[in-house]
């Protein structure tokens, strides 16, 4: 079977939704997957296997705006608007035991990553500006984030999480990090903000 056979077989049967060796290439050369950190590889986090979509494997994948709609159970249409064509969407979830916020001496954190893998550098560098103008999006950022994160990096403590969003190369890329289920956040946790910033910065060497 040729590579385009199989990235047609893979599409076919999962209707744009697919799963570790049916992504496509990151930088045209090596899966999207590659990027998705494994358990372990940063230091304290690991899969989240309560989230069933993404448990038991690398990262789940989308190719079409209805898959990654689908898949995370949210609008994607901002990922899709013309001029925008991401060629690959992968999402994983992760918990970290060790990382507690201070309104919780027992819950850890988790945190959610999106890779999207753009058509070109440009594509992912526009997209990244150009999410600023969607509500979803409002919030205080810090832009650039310190130190930068890939070529641009932003990042904001919404009152619920730390979220940063960065560009590198082909990729557009958001990391949000939570206190773990049904503890409060705390809002302005220094230690919180460098771990989700290092978590950042670890996805980004990979690109």
């Amino acid at each position: 079977m040729t590579r385009l056979d199989s990235l047609l077989f893979c599409a076919t049967l999962f209707s744009g939704v697919t799963f570790i060796g049916c992504s496509g290439g990151a930088g045209g050369s090596a899966n999207i997957t590659d990027l998705v950190p494994r358990d372990g590889t940063i230091p304290g986090w690991v899969v989240d296997q309560s989230v069933s979509k993404t448990s038991g494997m690398v990262a789940a994948t989308a190719t079409t705006e209805q898959s990654v709609t689908d898949l995370i159970d949210g609008a994607a249409a901002d990922f899709f608007a013309a001029p925008y064509t991401p060629k690959n969407f992968a999402w994983q979830n992760y918990i970290n035991a060790s990382l507690v916020s201070p309104q919780n001496s027992t819950s850890g954190s988790t945190l959610k990553l999106y890779i999207l893998q753009m058509p070109s550098a440009d594509q992912a560098s526009g997209l990244y500006t150009s999410l600023l103008s969607d509500n979803f999006y409002a919030s205080t950022w810090t832009d650039p984030t310190s130190p930068t994160v890939g070529a641009k990096s932003r990042i904001t403590d919404s009152g619920t999480d730390w979220w940063i969003n960065f560009c590198k190369g082909n990729y557009y890329v958001e990391v949000r990090m939570l206190p773990s289920y049904a503890a409060d956040f705390t809002p302005g946790d220094p230690g919180q903000k460098q771990a989700a910033m290092d978590f950042a910065v670890a996805v980004a060497a990979k690109m």
